[in-house]
């Protein structure tokens, strides 16, 4: 005989606090009574609205498996599947990164920072992988789950490339450099020197990124408005980029070379040249240069040397050997120069000023130019005022910006010596200044209140 399902207090049916199952648990009944299955199902919609996700084959292997006095799990939601945003798969490296790399032998390997990320025409540069929808899910109640919302992006924007008729795919126009910057791809032409920069090809101006696959010789000038790669040596030549310069085989300055770069400069060596940088200077060793780094100045590598000249930089200088056993004249300079600091908080103060006396003249040729009986020779001499000071201002805020990055990054301004720093060697921090009298080694030096100090340096 089977049991009246609506009358049995032999049932319980537990859902889940979030809905997503349902338990089952039969109480034993004697020898001649049994279970239908049809009735359970039944059961569990009425009287627990479990409608979605019953597997009819575990209720039924309860039933002729008399799986009394225990809890079994026979119905399960779904979890809702979230879709995929669409995304561009790029053919080639969006942030490269511009730190050279130490070789096992110690020494920096700079043949293998590419500043410039070549293609040719036709080389795929993108393939844009649309969204992928997502798939509703159900609780066991049959409460309906939304995946989250996912969405398509727009084409790429930008130059030097088109995109392929199966809609997604982008390819090069033209030869040239490919990056990424601020969402937008371009492939810009740059310019290959074959050989030596010298009297067969003369000084060179070039709108975008160069390549010299040999030397820059002496006397020559050499400009770019992007990245400059020299493959070989900078003799004792002007040199200046847009953004960096790197100069695989080193520079041989003679005391007349000169690298003016807007990003950073990279070189196997410096000696006798005059380097200037508005971020970071990076290599193996200087040695007798003026160097100033708006950043860092990194000399790294097994035999690491800093030897003569004057360097600085607003936040770090680090090398292994800083000086030598010969006294040779070597000066380190880092942080915020207290002249800088009067100018900062100067230029802050003049930039009230003339942001009140701007205000006024605008208050007043605005009332002026209401009026219909206006002095025109008065409202001009107004514009011009106008003018001049707006002029002031901008020109006051870049100094001040400037000053102000300084400060920023040389807050904790450093100096440090892998190794060891020789007598002799002139260090500047914030102003104030060391003359190092004994040899240190493994140190950093740093300025706390008025004077510098120096710290050991833990190495890992």
């Amino acid at each position: 005989m089977s049991v009246d399902m609506q009358m049995s207090k032999s049932i319980v049916v537990v859902v889940s606090e979030d809905e997503m199952s349902a338990d089952l648990y039969l109480g034993a009944l004697s020898e001649e009574e049994t279970y239908d299955v049809d009735e359970i199902i039944e059961y569990m919609k009425t009287n627990e609205k479990v409608i979605a996700g019953i597997d009819r084959s575990i209720i039924e292997d309860m039933v002729t498996n008399k799986m009394y006095g225990k809890m079994v799990t026979v119905a399960s939601g779904q979890l809702a599947v979230d879709g995929k945003d669409g995304y561009f798969d790029f053919k080639f490296d969006t942030s490269p990164s511009k730190t050279p790399k130490l070789k096992d032998d110690g020494s920096v390997d700079y043949r293998n920072l590419n500043l410039v990320q070549s293609v040719c025409i036709g080389d795929p540069l993108a393939i844009y992988i649309p969204m992928e929808e997502g798939k509703e899910g159900y609780t066991v109640r049959g409460r309906v789950l939304l995946p989250a919302k996912c969405r398509d992006l727009p084409p790429l924007r930008g130059k030097g490339f088109a995109i392929a008729d199966d809609g997604v795919t982008y390819y090069a126009t033209c030869d040239g450099k490919v990056e990424l910057n601020m969402g937008a791809l371009n492939v810009q032409q740059f310019h290959t020197i074959s050989g030596d920069v010298d009297l067969s090809v003369g000084n060179i101006d070039f709108r975008g990124d160069l390549e010299i696959m040999g030397s820059i010789k002496e006397g020559f000038t050499v400009k770019a408005t992007g990245n400059i790669t020299v493959n070989k040596l900078v003799e004792a030549a002007y040199v200046e980029a847009g953004k960096d310069i790197l100069v695989r085989g080193g520079i041989l300055g003679g005391g007349k070379a000169v690298l003016s770069a807007g990003g950073n400069v990279y070189a196997q060596f410096i000696e006798n040249a005059t380097i200037n940088s508005n971020n970071s200077v990076q290599a193996d060793a200087i040695v007798n240069c003026n160097v100033n780094a708006f950043s860092d100045i990194n000399i790294f590598g097994k035999t690491s040397t800093i030897v003569g000249g004057k360097l600085k930089a607003n936040r770090m200088i680090k090398t292994r050997k800083i000086g030598s056993e010969v006294g040779t004249m070597t000066e380190l300079t880092v942080g915020i120069e207290p002249e800088a600091m009067q100018t900062h908080t100067r230029l802050a103060k003049e930039l009230d000023e003339l942001a009140e006396r701007l205000s006024k003249v605008e208050r007043t040729i605005d009332m002026l130019s209401k009026k219909p009986d206006k002095d025109d020779n008065l409202l001009m001499q107004l514009i011009r005022t106008k003018i001049e000071l707006s002029a002031e201002v901008h020109k006051a805020k870049a100094i001040y910006t400037e000053i102000q990055h300084r400060i920023e990054i040389g807050k904790y301004a450093e100096i440090i010596a892998e190794d060891k720093v020789c007598p002799g060697v002139i260090i500047n921090i914030d102003g104030y200044t060391l003359h190092v009298e004994e040899e240190y080694s493994e140190i950093i030096f740093l300025r706390k209140a008025d004077r510098i100090l120096t710290k050991k340096l833990m190495n890992d």
